[in-house]
């Protein structure tokens, strides 16, 4: 780094006799370079040596310049306003120009190249189609030695040469950053400090960064500059016009080291990347409950407060959730967005389409831990493990009945009521369950859509088919804990284990006989009372049925000619 004196500038630019001429400010810079130390000279001298004792004078016949001060020839543009003789003739400014400064307007602190182009006569600076040269507006004298930038002032190289050593000579006393500028530095304390001194004039927005505040107030005037040459859609900020780029070419540059998946967004990445780690870095100050992302936590904290800030402009209901409101909203319109490929159903949600395409390949991939059995959800599997526990979480509030699911008690609870909200269009009939309306609703029509695969009978029932298939099968599903008895049917278990217990809840209203069985106490009946009694209910012991004191009739003579031909 070294400076030109400032009486060599004067006498060089009264040899040009042009003040302020942009080619004889880029001849400065090449004179300043051509004091450079040998080992790191840029520049060289770019005339050729002048004889010894004479003098040049320029075409125009300003004032000698003696040896010591030769200048070198000057690249002029074609369509200049002064009217220099060129120094170089056609042929060697052609290839000059395909080496002309792209930048035109660089800031005064910004480091700027001091272009060369060898030519015959020797060494030219060139100046740009425009007629500028990058040092004609600010005298940027401080020469980088690693890529030639041309500087204003030494603090601006010297801060500049720190990028190409990596020094970083500023650091914060609170952390470990460290920065190459002291501005820097002062930024970064303010995150310590929580101080934002810069705060928006239409709202309550504070910020660290001026750079900050003026993307903000861009949310205030609506104004998205960065438009996205593929699509419409436009942005506030250049970062999202980029990453929003990534989605037309379908490049993911953010893999996973630990599996294949790959991520538009290196946010999206991180958040992946807890997954494997385990770690949940966001917990609830409330409750027990941590979680993996910032806006889980937030959502969850409204389930604490009862706040449900998303509400249905169709109807009262409101929500916790955005996806809630939408995926609510679709039942107003009924509109169904998610079909089956394999069917013709349609569903409200993705979730439900992915739960139904399950059924198609029959696949289930919730197993329980703790027997056989499979189950197409996850939902089930845990209402299935309850089972096993024991554990029946919804308790009625009006009785002591307790249940493993809460459409169970729901249900329940309408027996309290007497409400039958399910009617008949076609009786009178009324119902606690919709599937017991549909069930009655094959009555009327006489459908019944299941068939046994093996045999000619159909059912108005699934629960009847599976019954009945038991018996093709041989199996007993249904086992005696008190020996070694099996059946097909639990009906017929609890009849059996009346056999243990000794109890006899039918009763005979005539003669208060007891009997374990319906079909036990019917055939008493029939030799008892006659056979009039066609159908048996059952009757517990402890409410028996009010005896009738009319005599009964009386049987019915026998034939003559039948005991006429039995005497015979």
């Amino acid at each position: 780094m070294s400076h030109i004196p400032t009486t060599s500038v004067r006498d060089h630019m009264k040899w040009a006799g042009l003040l302020g001429c942009e080619a004889v400010l880029s001849s400065m810079a090449l004179m300043q370079a051509s004091t450079i130390s040998a080992p790191k000279k840029m520049m060289t001298s770019l005339a050729p040596p002048p004889v010894p004792g004479s003098t040049q004078r320029d075409p125009q016949g300003h004032m000698g310049l003696t040896a010591a001060m030769t200048c070198p020839p000057l690249l002029v543009r074609k369509e200049g306003d002064f009217h220099a003789p060129r120094l170089l003739d056609e042929k060697e400014m052609r290839p000059n120009e395909d080496m002309q400064l792209k930048k035109k307007n660089r800031k005064s602190g910004t480091p700027c190249k001091v272009r060369e182009q060898e030519g015959k006569g020797g060494k030219a600076v060139v100046v740009d189609e425009n007629g500028n040269c990058p040092l004609s507006k600010v005298q940027k004298n401080f020469i980088c030695d690693h890529c030639y930038g041309a500087f204003r002032s030494g603090y601006h190289l010297k801060r500049h040469i720190l990028i190409h050593t990596g020094e970083k000579p500023f650091a914060c006393a609170i952390c470990d950053m460290r920065f190459i500028q002291r501005y820097h530095l002062e930024r970064h304390s303010l995150t310590h400090t929580g101080v934002k001194p810069y705060a928006c004039t239409m709202c309550d927005m504070r910020f660290f960064q001026r750079y900050h505040l003026q993307r903000h107030s861009l949310i205030h005037t609506g104004v998205k500059p960065y438009a996205c040459s593929m699509c419409d859609r436009r942005f506030f900020q250049r970062y999202h016009l980029q990453r929003h780029s990534l989605t037309h070419t379908g490049v993911k540059p953010y893999a996973c080291s630990m599996c294949d998946m790959k991520f538009f967004q290196r946010y999206h990445l991180q958040r992946h990347s807890l997954t494997h780690t385990g770690v949940k870095p966001y917990a609830c100050s409330m409750c027990d409950m941590k979680f993996f992302q910032r806006y889980h936590l937030q959502r969850h904290s409204l389930t604490h407060t009862g706040v449900k800030p998303y509400a249905c402009s169709m109807c009262h209901m409101r929500f916790f959730q955005r996806c809630h409101l939408q995926r609510h909203t679709l039942t107003h319109t009924g509109v169904k967005p998610f079909a089956c490929t394999m069917c013709d159903m349609r569903f409200f949600q993705r979730y439900h389409l992915q739960r139904h395409s399950i059924t198609h390949t029959g696949v289930k991939p919730y197993a329980c831990s703790m027997c056989d059995m499979r189950f197409f959800h996850r939902y089930h599997l845990q209402r299935h493990s309850l089972t096993h526990t024991g554990v029946k979480p919804y308790a009625c509030n009006m009785c002591d009945m307790r249940f493993f699911q809460r459409y169970h008690l729901q249900r329940h609870s309408l027996t309290h009521t007497g409400v039958k909200p399910y009617a008949c269009s076609m009786c009178d009939m009324r119902f606690f369950q919709r599937y017991h309306l549909q069930r009655h609703s094959l009555t009327h029509t006489g459908v019944k859509p299941y068939a046994c695969s093996m045999c000619d009978m159909r059912f108005f029932q699934r629960y009847h088919l599976e019954r009945h298939s038991l018996t093709h099968t041989g199996e007993k599903p249904f086992a005696c804990d008190m020996c070694d008895m099996r059946f097909i049917q639990r009906y017929h278990l609890e009849r059996h284990k009346r056999v243990h217990s000794g109890e006899k809840p039918y009763q005979c209203e005539r003669c208060q006989q007891n009997f374990s069985r319906t079909d036990r106490l019917l055939r008493h009946r029939r030799l008892c009372q006659g056979r009039g009694v066609a159908k048996v209910e059952a009757t517990p012991c402890c409410e028996p049925r009010p005896f009738s004191q009319d005599p009964l009739p009386a049987p019915p003579p026998a034939p003559p000619n039948t005991w006429s031909r039995l005497a015979v």
